[in-house]
């Protein structure tokens, strides 16, 4: 019978209390920053959130159109299967990509055409799954013969990936 108040008070203490010192010291920073900032007086907080969250509103036609290339060109069957493959992929699915290819799931503020995003030759036909530098938004693709090969690929790592690793 008590089960119920034992969860209630174990989830509190691991969301509030046992992080409290933590918070109240990023609190006091952030107040220092806004408290002191005309940006409290400038933006209403919804535009605040915009600049710095980025934008919630996925674009892959923009991005598509400023996409640069390393090693292939828009023509590159390999480029026209990617943005194939893009396009039809669910809105969760592109948020894993954008996740993967520049470690972030949002939009820079200005929408996708603000983003550098370089697609990079990793190689040829091969059984290694895209990588990404995401420090410079460079998603490394190797130049996979088929589209179901590409999509397969693309799909399994974008929806596999955790965290980092040094190359």
């Amino acid at each position: 019978e008590n089960r119920k108040e034992y969860v209630d008070l174990y989830a509190s203490f691991l969301l509030n209390d046992s992080i409290r010192k933590q918070f109240n010291a990023f609190r006091r920073g952030f107040q220092m920053v806004v408290d002191e900032s005309p940006l409290t007086f400038l933006f209403r907080p919804d535009e605040l959130e915009l600049l710095i969250r980025g934008s919630p509103v996925y674009d892959f036609n923009e991005l598509e159109r400023v996409t640069t290339y390393e090693e292939y060109t828009s023509d590159s069957p390999v480029i026209k299967n990617f943005w194939s493959v893009v396009h039809s992929m669910t809105k969760e699915q592109q948020k894993q990509l954008l996740q993967f290819s520049t470690g972030s799931d949002r939009v820079p503020v200005g929408g996708m055409s603000k983003m550098k995003f370089t697609i990079a030759r990793q190689g040829a036909d091969t059984n290694r799954l895209p990588s990404a530098h995401t420090c410079f938004n460079i998603l490394l693709l190797p130049e996979y013969q088929s589209l179901e090969k590409l999509q397969q690929s693309l799909l399994l790592a974008i929806t596999h990936c955790k965290g980092f690793g040094m190359s």
